[in-house]
């Protein structure tokens, strides 16, 4: 017999009792930053008003990002435009800091060759870990004197790969060379691709690893979503035991939806990015991208909040009356 094939649901078109039964059926937003509350740091207009709206009424939200470009002041200071609360920046989460956790918590003391940002690199150093990177600047075309560099003999115990602006061949085959030497290997943002506006989408660091691990013959340890490392990791951090009480809020479906679907969350999909609605169809033979529930922006769930308490304020005046 088959099943039923998984549907999405559109929550601006469900009944006022299933938009209860949605909201009454998390306690914790877990939500991705770029694409959802705002698109190259500008903000989406309303978004405040929404995780003003889900605080209000009891629901806890934290900022799971793949984007660890952005330093923790400029997270910072963009939330706090967002928020009428001091964000705690335990609430903040980017790959550099699973990583940094995940380090700790195996007592890695060993030299780590990144690629990555400059703050990624530096969260990395601030943390106490001796950081390998390079090189950015060119090297002559000439066998032996890529071959000196690539191979230099430097004691790399981790080759750790997340998003680099100056990402270059050298920096692969350093990274392949440490990798045969059964060096860890850990990666950060998965992304394939990088939304940045309407009609633009920028080669993502998810390329960059699948061509180390294809060469490597080695699966990396994703501590980026939509890594399960970095699942677990935020579940012991958050103290989650019911992991369905969790919603999972992203606008890109192979890394968000896929991330909600492998920590068992619930799964909403924002059409900001570059999935609408329409777009789903597509995802039919894709079911762990699949969201459970769809809205056209983050900023409209506000709405939904405001129909649900007041649903509930009714329900109590005819229950006291």
């Amino acid at each position: 017999m088959e099943s039923t094939p998984k549907m999405t649901k559109n929550l601006l078109k469900l009944s006022i009792e299933e938009k209860e039964r949605f909201f009454d059926s998390f306690d914790m937003v877990q939500t991705d930053c770029d694409g959802v509350l705002w698109m190259l740091g500008e903000p989406f207009t309303g978004v405040e008003f929404t995780i003003r709206a889900l605080r209000n009424n009891g629901k806890r939200v934290i900022y799971v990002s793949n984007n660890s470009v952005r330093t923790m002041a400029d997270y910072r200071g963009k939330l706090d435009k967002l928020t009428d609360y001091t964000i705690d920046e335990e609430d903040i989460i980017h790959p550099a800091k699973i990583v940094i956790h995940y380090l700790r918590q195996r007592n890695f003391d060993g030299l780590c060759y990144v690629i990555g940002s400059s703050n990624f690199k530096a969260c990395l150093r601030e943390a106490g870990f001796q950081i390998l990177d390079g090189p950015n600047e060119p090297v002559n075309e000439s066998i032996r004197e890529v071959a000196a560099v690539v191979n230099d003999g430097q004691p790399v115990q981790a080759v750790i790969v997340d998003f680099d602006y100056n990402m270059n061949n050298i920096k692969l085959l350093r990274a392949q060379m440490y990798l045969r030497h059964d060096a860890l290997f850990i990666a950060g943002a998965m992304d394939k691709v990088l939304p940045v506006g309407p009609r633009t989408r920028y080669i993502g660091p998810g390329c960059y690893v699948e061509i180390l691990q294809n060469v490597a013959d080695r699966k990396p340890i994703v501590l980026g979503k939509p890594g399960l490392p970095m699942s677990k990791m935020l579940k012991q951090m958050y103290s989650v035991e019911d992991s369905r009480r969790v919603l999972f809020v992203g606008d890109q479906p192979e890394m968000d939806v896929k991330f909600g679907h492998t920590s068992n969350y619930q799964t909403l999909l924002v059409g900001t990015g570059n999935y609408k609605e329409d777009d789903l169809q597509k995802l039919a033979d894709k079911p762990d991208e699949l969201p459970d529930y769809y809205i056209d922006s983050f900023a409209e769930l506000e709405q939904i909040v405001r129909d649900v308490v007041a649903y509930k304020a009714r329900n109590v005046t005819k229950c006291g009356l």
